[in-house]
């Protein structure tokens, strides 16, 4: 019964990266769809059902969320991207309402030798007068690695997944997917609110935003 739970994090790391495709740059509109998750805590390591089940990971909970005004994690992409893309010179918005990736409908790809995303975005086009439309999904806080019940280490995370979708047939310009992290400084609960813990996660943001450059 003994389960990988790394898996549990890194399950979208077995979809195939695509890099961006040189359309990307031709004279488009892109839609940006950044949906950031709430500060929170991931497994790695090996563990069996009663050790996960022992191990929840409440103790981090409140932690966490002292920490994460200070991280301001949506904000940070949002001008992250924003600043990739002005100095591509390309016009995109950032699509603010209400998004839930699993509601979109299922794609039926066509007979054609082109990658496609399995959602069905093309609806956005014209509701949002768009060409193209890029979905970035975030997770990040702390990663911690066990091995049964036994906490072997601790550090900040951060996992991005990209997909850049051409609306005019619904194909992938992009796949993506990374995870950046960062050690963790001395015991994560010492230091003045958290410091070990938030700077631990920051230093996993700026080494995330380090990638997101050379991706875009």
């Amino acid at each position: 019964l003994t389960l990988g739970i790394f898996l549990v994090l890194t399950l979208t790391s077995c979809v195939t990266n695509l890099p961006l495709n040189k359309q990307f740059y031709n004279n488009k509109k892109v839609g940006v769809i950044l949906q950031v998750d709430s500060i929170g805590m991931a497994k790695s390591g090996g563990q069996g059902l009663l050790d996960m089940a022992l191990t929840p990971g409440n103790k981090f909970t409140e932690p966490l969320k002292k920490v994460e005004p200070k991280l301001n994690m949506n904000e940070t992409m949002k001008t992250e991207i924003a600043n990739i893309l002005k100095g591509k010179n390309k016009t995109f918005e950032f699509i603010t309402e209400n998004f839930n990736y699993a509601n979109l409908n299922k794609f039926e790809k066509p007979n054609s030798n082109k990658r496609y995303s399995k959602k069905n975005f093309r609806n956005f086009k014209s509701k949002n007068n768009v060409d193209v439309i890029m979905y970035v999904k975030v997770k990040y806080g702390i990663l911690v690695s066990y091995y049964g019940m036994i906490e072997l280490e601790k550090q900040g995370y951060v996992n991005i997944r990209i997909e850049v979708v051409d609306l005019a047939d619904n194909s992938l310009l992009q796949q993506e997917f990374f995870q950046t992290s960062a050690k963790m400084n001395g015991n994560w609960k010492k230091g003045e609110d958290y410091g070990n813990l938030s700077n631990s996660i920051q230093d996993a943001i700026n080494n995330s935003i380090k990638t997101l450059k050379t991706k875009l």
